[in-house]
C-alpha cells in the first residue's frame, strides 16, 4: 500500500498517503499452454463460504527459512541477480515496509522478455530481481533492505498459521489475481477485475495528509476518494503502465456509469442469498466495495457511514459502528455473530483485518494476526455452521518479499501475481499440502459454482483456473472440529506500550477483538 506512518504512542491506523511512485518498468512473450476450468463440486453440502483475507506476505515468508513446512514447496534461500541469499528471520510487527508495486513486481519477476506476455503461456519470471528493489537506479529510494525482502517470520509469531496448516489444507500453489498491491487485490476478491486500474490511486495535489487527517488514514480508495483522484492503469494489451484521470467508481450513481462492474456480493444478492462484509472502518481505504457504484449508492450501503466526517481524529481513532445485513463494523463483530448473539453467518462473508491483525509489515505492535484468524475459525468451527461451511484464509497480495514459484501460467497483463499462502478450513478439507496450480479467481468461480450464481464474466471465467478438488473431500462424512489453539499474548488485551519506527510506510491504531 502506500506511505505509512506512526502517529504516537501505540495509535496506529490505515493510511494511505503516497510516496513517490517509481517510474513504471517496462521490461515479455512465452509458448502457449492449455489448462481447463472444472466447476467445484461441493454437492450443495457447503452453505457457507468465508473469506478471510490478510495482506502483503508471500508463501516463502511465511512457510519457508531453514526449516520450511513439512511437505510444502518452500525454501530457505532466494536467488538474486548475482547469487542466492539465505532468507532472514523477521518479526511481524514493526519493521521495514517494502514497496509492492506493479513497478517492483516486475523488478523481482524479471521476465526474459516482454511485456505484453502472452496470455495462456507459462509466466516469464526468473523470479530473481527482487534485490532492484533494495538497490535500484538513481531516484528511487529503497524502503526496505535486502535481508528484509528476503526473509521468513519468526516461527514461533506464526504458529497458528502452521497448526492450520497442519489440521486442514494448506495450498502451497495459490497466486494473488494481480501483479500489483493492495488496492489491485481487494478489486479482484470481489469483482474478479480492476477495470484495468494498477496500484493505489493518487490524491490531488494539497490533499490534506496532516495529523488532523490521520495521514489520509481515512481516506477511501473508491466512490468516497477526494474529487480529482487520478488512477494508473495497466494496458491490457501491451502491459504499459500509465496515469490517467479515470475516478475509481465504476457502474450505476458512479461518473463512469456503463462501465459493468458487479462483483460476488451482486451476484449473491441477486440469487436471494446473504453476504455480509466486516471490516475495520466504512471509510478505510482497503473497503473494495466503495469502487461499486452499484452497492455504493445503492440502498445496502450503510447511512451511518458518513465519509464526509472520515477526516477527524475521533474517526480515526474511534470509527463508526455499522450494524446492518451486510456491513459490520467493527471487525470482531463476527466473532459474536457466529456465536449466535448477533446475525449468524451469512452464505458469502468477507472479513478484512483489524489494524493490528492484518500481517502489513511495518505496523508497529502488529503481530496479532496469526491470533485474531486463530480466534475467528474456532468461533465458527464452535458454531452450528461448522458443518456447511468453507473458509479460505489468504493474503492479499505479496507485500514486497520473496517468493521462489513464478506465477503458474500468464492469464493476462494483470496477472496472475506472485505466489501467496492459502489455508483451507472446511470438515470436508482435505488434510494436508495441496500443490494444485489455483488463484484468487478460483476461490470466486468456486463460490459461482456452489451457488449457482453464474458468472462475473472477468477472470472468474479465465479457461486457465484450475479447480479445488485436491482441497476437498465432499464424498466423505464432515470431519469434526479441531480448535486452533491461541497462544497466550498480549493480543488479547489492549495494548498499552509506546513505540515508534520511522521505516514504517503506515500509521495503525490498535485493535479491539
Amino acid at each position: 500500500m502506500n506511505i505509512r506512518l506512526l502517529l504516537f504512542v501505540c495509535a496506529i491506523a490505515v493510511s494511505a498517503c503516497s510516496s513517490a511512485h517509481p517510474a513504471p518498468f517496462l521490461p515479455a512473450s512465452a509458448p502457449t499452454i492449455v489448462r481447463s476450468l472444472r466447476s467445484a463440486q461441493s454437492a450443495g453440502k457447503i452453505q457457507h463460504i468465508v473469506f478471510i483475507v490478510q495482506e502483503n506476505r508471500t508463501f516463502d515468508n511465511i512457510f519457508g527459512g531453514p526449516k520450511p513446512f513439512p511437505g510444502a514447496d518452500a525454501v530457505s534461500t532466494g536467488q538474486t541477480l548475482t547469487g542466492s541469499v539465505p532468507l532472514s528471520e523477521i518479526q511481524l510487527a514493526g519493521g521495514d515496509d517494502p514497496n509492492n508495486y506493479h513497478t517492483e513486481w516486475l523488478w523481482a519477476c524479471n521476465p526474459s522478455s516482454g511485456p505484453p506476455f502472452v496470455a495462456g503461456g507459462p509466466s516469464p519470471c526468473r523470479m530473481n530481481g527482487l534485490t532492484t528493489a533494495a538497490s535500484p537506479a538513481p531516484g528511487y529510494t529503497p524502503p526496505a533492505p535486502t535481508s528484509t525482502l528476503y526473509s521468513y517470520v519468526d516461527y514461533s509469531e506464526t504458529k497458528p498459521y502452521w497448526d492450520i496448516a497442519k489440521t486442514y489444507a494448506l495450498g502451497d500453489h495459490f497466486f494473488m489475481a494481480h501483479n500489483s498491491e493492495t488496492f489491485t487485490a481487494h478489486q479482484y476478491i470481489f469483482s474478479a477485475q480492476s477495470n484495468n486500474m494498477v496500484d493505489a490511486p493518487v490524491y490531488p495535489a494539497g490533499t490534506d495528509c496532516s495529523l488532523l487527517y490521520a495521514l489520509c488514514a481515512y481516506t477511501p480508495w473508491g466512490c468516497d476518494s477526494p474529487s480529482q483522484t487520478a488512477t494508473y492503469r495497466l494496458d491490457p494489451v501491451t502491459g504499459k503502465e500509465s496515469l490517467t484521470n479515470t475516478f475509481p467508481c465504476f457502474g450505476p450513481g458512479s461518473p463512469s456509469p456503463s462501465v459493468s462492474y458487479r462483483s460476488i456480493a451482486d451476484l449473491v444478492g441477486a440469487k436471494g442469498l446473504t453476504w455480509r462484509l466486516y471490516t475495520h472502518s466504512m471509510c478505510a481505504d482497503v473497503n473494495g466495495l466503495d469502487v461499486n457504484g452499484t452497492i455504493r449508492y445503492g440502498q445496502l450501503w450503510p447511512t451511518k457511514a458518513n465519509m464526509t466526517k472520515c477526516h477527524t481524529v475521533l474517526r480515526t481513532f474511534f470509527p463508526t459502528k455499522i450494524d446492518t445485513a451486510n456491513f459490520r463494523v467493527p471487525e470482531s463483530t463476527i466473532l459474536t455473530d457466529v456465536a449466535g448473539s448477533g446475525g449468524g453467518l451469512a452464505n458469502v462473508t468477507w472479513v478484512l483485518p483489524g489494524p493490528l491483525t492484518s500481517d502489513h509489515p511495518g505496523v508497529p505492535l502488529g503481530k496479532c494476526g496469526p491470533t485474531w484468524v486463530a480466534k475467528v475459525v474456532n468461533a465458527i468451527g464452535a458454531s452450528k455452521y461448522w458443518n456447511s461451511t468453507a473458509i479460505f484464509i489468504f493474503w492479499d497480495d505479496w507485500g514486497g518479499f520473496y517468493d521462489h514459484v513464478p506465477p503458474y501460467v500468464v492469464r493476462d497483463q494483470a496477472g496472475p501475481g506472485f505466489r501467496v499462502p492459502l489455508l483451507v478450513v472446511s470438515p470436508y478439507a482435505r488434510q494436508g499440502v495441496a500443490h494444485t496450480n489455483v488463484e484468487v479467481d478460483t476461490l470466486l468461480n468456486f463460490t459461482e459454482s456452489t451457488f449457482g450464481l453464474g458468472s462475473l464474466g472477468a477472470a472468474d471465467a479465465s479457461p486457465y483456473l484450475n479447480n479445488l478438488n485436491a482441497f476437498f473431500d465432499f464424498q466423505a462424512a464432515p470431519k469434526p472440529f479441531e480448535r486452533i489453539p491461541v497462544p497466550v499474548s498480549s493480543c488479547s488485551i489492549l495494548e498499552q506500550r509506546n513505540e515508534t519506527d520511522p521505516h514504517s510506510r503506515w500509521l495503525r491504531m490498535i485493535d479491539d477483538d
